[in-house]
């Protein structure tokens, strides 16, 4: 039945802030907290001098305890009738005091505090006060409010500034990139990543003379109209076009042009030209493979649930998610971890051990394939284990247990792959995108600012609709066209220029399949993001 070919999926969408405290995850010690650790000390022969405040971070109560931090004791899980704000508002008494005291970190923590607990007048307070001492946390923040218009006066161009600025972008440019971007979809095989600043050799195999080539522009905005060599083109409502091309002995060029509802405009060039012979591509200039822009390790943990016990079984995660792992290994360095038919301990314990291997420097990889479900109640995102029992949650493995994860782990990038859905997550827009325009120093130059950056972001398949298990052959269509992307990447990119090149993919592919589903990429709240990305090279 073609019911049978979707993954339970009816989770959290983008946008949706997490509401409720998390239910401890592991043993007591193992819960994670907001602690506030004291400022690092240098002693001079008798005496003893601080030379840095304190410094707020997630951390496990342990490792609170250990390096001498202040942080509020959890609560026991609450029962459903209790007030679920009453532990935001223990949290309050604790970092309330420090924040007044003008602590930046107490401060990012207090508004996170009022927010969660939908006082968001209050939450915007506290992040402007740490925003104006150079928290680019409480700067992700305050433009995620502005963003969304919630309790603030909605200020889109407000935002992209602090978003800019936390960015450490602001004095590198005088204007963040917005408005669309464009991308070539199809002839996919020729496409390399990232694409010139300036024409894109595309090398087409076909043995026709008249060739089909699609694209895609996509705005937050809306996109208006799409030319091609001066010509108007008709697009759909997700960007895509299409163009027909006939290709003689001289490379072929199309001028795209896109506009969109805010009267923003891109452009990009494209040379097509008839591949004559393997050399012929090889001498063409391809972009080379550049090294890590981090020097620290790269970490992956592939978790893919297909047998399960009590949910109906799924066709292709199994084959996705080997699929993934080998392809971080051998193409990009990872040190992976497969999980096969997880259960909710197995999930848990394996987070514990990669947030207890990542180093400051070290990028980590969560890919995630199998059931996702949500609770109407609490409006929560869960994956499910193997052996979950689909009327138990306390079985289920919670995202905000997974975010608690991710928010503690000291690595500075973090990139959940979801082929399910990731709730608690910001407005899509707030990440600070590279233009296309960028010469190629200069992109080098916002790679390496953006990586410096603490990052915590999310790609997932799908929102709150259903998500096609299958559609790719062996592996799922959102699967698929990830792989066929990360097989395209030649020189470092951002974790958004990825996401945008397999949406693309995904989104034209799946119009045969009459697939509803979208994919989608944001930071993750409340998980210690600062406007940097995730950037993923391939190994020298």
């Amino acid at each position: 039945m073609v019911a049978d070919l979707y993954r339970i999926a009816a989770c959290v969408g983008l946008g949706l802030l997490l509401q409720s405290a998390s239910p401890a995850a592991l043993a007591a010690d193992d819960s994670v907290v907001d602690c506030l650790f004291p400022g690092q000390v240098r002693r001079l022969g008798a005496s003893t001098v601080t030379v840095s405040p304190r410094r707020q971070a997630r951390a496990t109560v342990a490792e609170c305890q250990r390096g001498g931090g202040e942080y509020t004791e959890p609560l026991p899980a609450a029962p459903a009738a209790r007030d679920a704000s009453a532990d935001t508002m223990q949290d309050l008494k604790s970092w309330l005091p420090m924040a007044t005291a003008g602590l930046p970190d107490a401060q990012v923590v207090a508004g996170e505090l009022f927010e969660r607990a939908g006082k968001p007048e209050l939450a915007r307070h506290w992040y402007a006060q740490a925003a104006a001492q150079g928290q680019p946390r409480a700067m992700v923040d305050l433009a995620s409010l502005l963003e969304r218009g919630s309790g603030v006066p909605r200020d889109a161009e407000r935002a992209m500034q602090w978003i800019w600025q936390a960015a450490g972008l602001q004095a590198w440019s005088p204007r963040p990139a917005r408005g669309p971007a464009l991308w070539l979809v199809d002839p996919s095989a020729a496409l390399k990543l990232p694409p010139a600043a300036a024409r894109s050799i595309v090398w087409m195999d076909s043995a026709s003379d008249e060739v089909l080539v699609t694209g895609r522009a996509d705005s937050p905005a809306g996109i208006a109209s799409i030319t091609v060599n001066g010509q108007p083109r008709t697009h759909d409502a997700d960007g895509l076009f299409t163009v027909p091309v006939v290709l003689g002995m001289q490379p072929t060029l199309l001028q795209v042009t896109a506009h969109d509802q805010a009267g923003e405009t891109a452009s990009a060039e494209y040379l097509l030209q008839r591949r004559a012979t393997v050399q012929a591509a090889t001498e063409a200039g391809t972009p080379a493979t550049g090294a890590a822009a981090l020097p620290g390790r790269r970490w992956a943990l592939v978790i893919a649930n297909q047998r399960y016990e009590r949910w109906p079984g799924l066709d292709t995660p199994a084959a996705d998610g080997q699929a993934v792992a080998d392809t971080l290994r051998e193409r990009f360095g990872f040190q992976v971890a497969l999980l096969r038919d997880a259960t909710r301990q197995g999930i848990l314990a394996a987070l514990a051990r990669l947030r207890q291997q990542a180093a400051p420097d070290d990028q980590v990889i969560v890919y995630y394939a199998g059931h996702g479900q949500m609770d109407p109640v609490t409006a929560r995102g869960y994956w499910i284990p193997v052996d979950a029992d689909a009327r138990d949650l306390s079985a289920w493995v919670s995202v905000i247990d997974v975010t608690d994860q991710l928010s503690a782990m000291q690595a500075r990038h973090v990139l959940v792959v979801a082929d399910s859905c990731y709730s608690g997550t910001l407005a899509g827009s707030l990440v600070a995108r590279i233009d296309a325009a960028l010469s190629a120093e200069q992109r080098q130059s916002h790679l390496g600012l953006l990586s410096q950056r603490r990052a915590r972001v999310a790609f997932t398949s799908g929102g709150l609709e259903p998500v096609l298990d299958g559609g790719g052959g062996v592996h799922s269509l959102f699967a698929q066209s990830l792989l066929d992307v990360l097989g395209q990447v030649q020189a470092p990119i951002t974790a958004q220029e990825l996401s945008s090149a397999v949406s693309a993919r995904f989104i034209s592919a799946g119009k045969a399949l009459h697939v509803l589903q979208r994919p989608a990429y944001a930071p993750i709240a409340f998980a210690g993001h600062e406007a940097g990305d995730f950037v993923l090279a391939p190994r020298p």
